[in-house]
């Protein structure tokens, strides 16, 4: 390209969606989209700039990782996601491991991407509903969440809450109980089992429960 024909940056403004974002239209027809901080690194400020090649390179980088966090974030708005699920949705994109990495990288230095506060939220919200506490880490596991995380987010949660795995499974049973009124007894039995050992109460505590509630009358 001889400097007559020298690549410019046609047009540049802040991204009325997202602050902090900039358009890019160069002469050649792209656009693009990146951060403020790769606008201060280039030195691009105004319209009728040329772009250099190594200049050119950096921006096209930017462009991919931005939007590629962006798309994270568009995913987190919705609700808590771990960083697997991100990946898992950002593998769709037209985008190699690095660049997903990269990105998810950025947002986690950022704290807008936390698997501690997902792990955190998640092991509290599902003992409350009543889930044991081994069900409550075999999802955040399978949400990707390591293993040592899983074990104190369930921890803390159970702790904070003051957390009777007994006295839950029984909370849970008797209110599934009330459901199985017009079932034969042992049908009953076999169904509110069934209910507890899908909540991930063991066995012996849920034969027992079950057991009892339904001789209670519940």
């Amino acid at each position: 390209m001889t400097h007559s024909e020298s690549l410019l940056l046609k047009e540049l403004r802040e991204s009325p969606r997202r602050p902090g974002r900039y358009l890019l239209s160069l002469s050649d027809g792209r656009q693009l989209v990146v951060g403020i901080g790769v606008m201060a690194e280039t030195g691009l400020t105004r319209a009728g700039m040329p772009i250099e090649p190594t200049v050119l390179d950096r921006l096209l980088h930017e462009h991919v990782i931005t939007d590629l966090a962006d798309r994270a974030l568009d995913y987190l708005a919705r609700g808590r996601r771990t960083r697997r699920e991100l990946e898992v949705r950002l593998r769709k994109r037209d985008a190699t491991p690095a660049q997903i990495r990269e990105a998810l990288d950025r947002l986690e230095q950022s704290g807008v991407l936390s698997d501690e506060q997902v792990a955190q939220a998640e092991a509290s919200a599902r003992l409350r509903k009543g889930e044991a506490p081994a069900r409550v880490k075999q999802q955040l596991r399978r949400k990707g969440v390591a293993g040592p995380t899983v074990s104190e987010a369930v921890a803390d949660a159970m702790l904070e809450d003051g957390f009777d795995e007994e006295a839950a499974c029984r909370a849970v049973a008797v209110r599934r109980a009330r459901s199985l009124t017009a079932e034969d007894p042992a049908a009953a039995q076999r169904k509110l089992l069934g209910f507890l050992l899908r909540r991930g109460y063991g066995g012996t505590i849920a034969r027992r429960i079950a057991k009892e509630v339904l001789h209670e009358g519940h």
